[in-house]
């Protein structure tokens, strides 16, 4: 098993500036889509289907912003991690992140177990969530 050394800063910098740069991207376009939309929609005559149909898609978009602001919380944590010197250590248990994990979810922050022991927790709280 492998894990993270610092020599591999620079890859995962770049990976993480570079997601962090694509999330910001994809909300502020959705925040465009959301004004766009609400403007057209203004002093249309609209049915009861066409409002359903709007507040479907705004709650659709709501959640994917809300999905995106958590990824990019995590990306800059990780971010944060790298520059401080703990990237690649569990912030549970503090044990080595296997870098195949790393290289798939560059912002994790919990080890496989650790992860797995969340995921369980979070099946009897559905509040908590981890990456």
């Amino acid at each position: 098993m492998k894990h993270y050394v610092n020599s591999l800063a620079g890859h995962f910098g770049h990976i993480l500036a570079e997601r962090e740069r694509e999330l910001r991207g994809a909300l502020e376009a959705g925040k465009d889509n959301e004004v766009a939309n609400g403007l057209a929609a203004d002093g249309e005559v609209q049915d009861f289907k066409d409002l359903a149909e709007r507040e479907s898609q705004s709650d659709m978009a709501a959640l994917d912003a809300a999905r995106l602001a958590e990824e990019l919380a995590g990306v800059i944590a990780a971010r944060e991690r790298l520059r401080d010197g703990t990237f690649g250590q569990c912030t549970a248990c503090g044990k080595p992140i296997d870098l195949r994990r790393l290289e798939v979810l560059p912002a994790a922050s919990f080890c496989v177990a650790c992860q797995s022991a969340g995921e369980e927790t979070a099946g009897a709280h559905p509040q908590s969530h981890r990456t």
